[in-house]
């Protein structure tokens, strides 16, 4: 069903004006963060530089999907910006990016044509992150978000007539996030199924969907020797459903192709994980799929059927209980209560069934994270869509202005609770974000004159060894330029404070007959110290 019916006369100034108060906080929830790097990151920093640089082979790799990347390399190339400079110029792509969904709902919330609709899409944007949205993560969730916007928008409105449009957003969205790739596979199913009187038209969707799809699916294949979709899924199922120990050297504790051996005086032996020959900030984590290949021995144990189901279930827990009542109770449970009368739903899903499909569509992309590793910002874009089908359904367009008595009217101010507790949550974000990004630059400035100090040359892109977890402490090192060249695991960094300053000292020296320039001793709470690696022939 498309909105063929008149819009309140108010309607383009309200949408205007809650895109625009949504956009204001978003743009400052961007500049707050500019200083806010993850180590997911620092990953997709790394995939973007090799794109930037023009070397395809080492971008096409299995478990970093590709689109995101492309924007961060379009931003490098335009910009030439590195460091913190660079690190401001993807916030504010972030920001662009969220203005796009921004300017995806108000097109939706006008074509709708009710205000009090468009205040709970603006209201669910806001919360379906279970806070504002993530602006200071460098992933490629917000970007999802948009495609889901998309995708959801075009069912809406005009199902699989734009057949062509909307089998560039189910492609796009692989793009974003390869592991997504069931999900697609099931709203290509239910199309089918839903559809029956235009599945030609839902094929020649995917038809387009596969075509997208092709444009990362044939370079990873040949990259990989046989056909594939990608190793996000098979390694995230290993890590959060088997048990698996491997991901990167902070947690394994097995054999592995680069993890040899290092011995000083008194017999001490320490593990050393060699990431030499390789051009990433830390290989293990920019790279995973080649981390995993030359993982020898795995030391914990698949989860048995009890412990799946209670990992499903601490999972769901938190989704229900911690992640989604921001918009179940501040946009969905306020419309019900100024739309519900018996019948309700017997009417909407005769009425129309594909604002239920929309929903649905949204339900099973939450499930998808849930059953294998769930976190706000991952199901954010199914949230949306669970609100934007939910909406639709409760109020559909043309519905009666004020369905309830004149007595009831009060509920109308209950519609304004989710945009309304939103604002202020947005505001201490971007108060605390700010606080946040004030002591980052005083530490990375303390950081920078301590090794102007004691290190010659200072930090910038010298190559590291770091002692300990590196997860903690990448991002420094990608501020800095280094590079990790080598790491002594968690559990041998442990017995290495333990010695004696003499054998500290011989490990140092040992360590100089590679080609780290520093050691970091790292802590898991991101802290860490640095000496210079004293300089021997080989």
């Amino acid at each position: 069903m498309t909105a063929g019916h008149s819009q309140s006369p108010r309607l383009p100034r309200e949408v205007n004006a809650l895109a625009l108060g949504t956009a204001l906080l978003c743009v400052a929830l961007a500049w707050a963060g500019r200083t806010a790097l993850n180590p997911d990151g620092v990953s997709y920093l790394d995939v973007a530089a090799r794109l930037a640089a023009g070397e395809w082979d080492a971008a096409v790799q299995g478990y970093w999907s590709p689109l995101y990347p492309a924007l961060l390399a379009a931003v490098m190339k335009v910009t030439a910006a590195t460091g913190s400079t660079l690190l401001a110029w993807v916030h504010a792509l972030n920001a662009a990016i969220a203005i796009g969904c921004i300017l995806g709902i108000r097109r939706l919330a006008l074509a709708h044509g009710d205000p009090i609709v468009a205040r709970g899409l603006f209201a669910t944007f806001l919360l379906c992150s279970a806070r504002t949205p993530r602006l200071d993560a460098v992933t490629p969730d917000l970007l999802l978000l948009l495609a889901v916007i998309g995708i959801g928008s075009e069912l809406l409105l005009h199902g699989v007539r734009r057949w062509g449009i909307l089998g560039l957003w189910l492609g796009m969205a692989f793009l974003v996030k390869t592991s997504s790739w069931p999900w697609l596979a099931v709203t290509a199913a239910m199309l089918l199924l839903r559809e029956g009187g235009a599945r030609r038209r839902v094929f020649c969707a995917i038809a387009v969907v596969a075509a997208v799809m092709s444009l990362w699916i044939v370079p990873l294949s040949l990259a990989s020797g046989r056909p594939t979709f990608g190793s996000a899924g098979r390694l995230n199922a290993c890590w959060y459903l088997e048990g698996c120990d491997s991901r990167t050297p902070d947690t394994h504790g097995g054999t592995h192709a680069r993890i040899g051996a290092l011995t000083v005086t008194g017999g001490e032996t320490v593990a050393l994980a060699d990431f030499t020959g390789t051009p990433w900030t830390y290989l293990p984590w920019s790279d995973p799929t080649a981390w995993e290949a030359g993982v020898g021995s795995r030391i914990r144990a698949p989860l048995d059927l009890f412990d799946l189901v209670s990992y499903w279930g601490r999972q769901l827990r938190a989704v229900l209980a911690y992640w989604t009542p921001h918009v179940l109770l501040g946009v969905l449970v306020p419309m019900a209560l100024l739309t519900w009368r018996p019948g309700l739903w017997q009417e909407a899903w005769a009425r129309d069934r594909r604002s239920g499909v929309v929903a649905l569509l949204g339900i099973l992309g939450v499930a998808q994270f849930v059953a294998v590793h769930a976190e706000p910002r991952l199901i954010a874009p199914f949230v949306m869509l669970v609100g934007m089908g939910a909406l639709w359904w409760l109020r559909p367009p043309g519905a009666a202005a004020l369905p309830r008595p004149l007595a009831m009217r009060w509920v109308l101010v209950l519609t304004w609770i989710g945009f309304a507790t939103a604002v202020p949550r947005g505001v201490w974000h971007v108060y605390a974000l700010a606080l946040r990004s004030e002591a980052e630059t005083r530490r990375i400035a303390g950081l920078v004159e301590a090794a102007a100090r004691s290190i010659p040359g200072g930090l910038s892109g010298k190559q590291i060894v770091v002692i300990g977890p590196v997860i903690p402490v990448v991002s420094e090192a990608w501020l800095f330029g280094g590079r990790i060249v080598a790491q002594i695991p968690p559990a041998s960094a442990d017995r290495v404070r333990s010695w004696p300053p003499e054998q500290q000292r011989e490990l140092l020296a040992r360590l100089g007959q590679g080609p780290g320039e520093i050691a970091w001793l790292s802590k898991g709470d991101g802290s860490f110290q640095m000496a210079p690696i004293p300089r021997r022939p080989h």
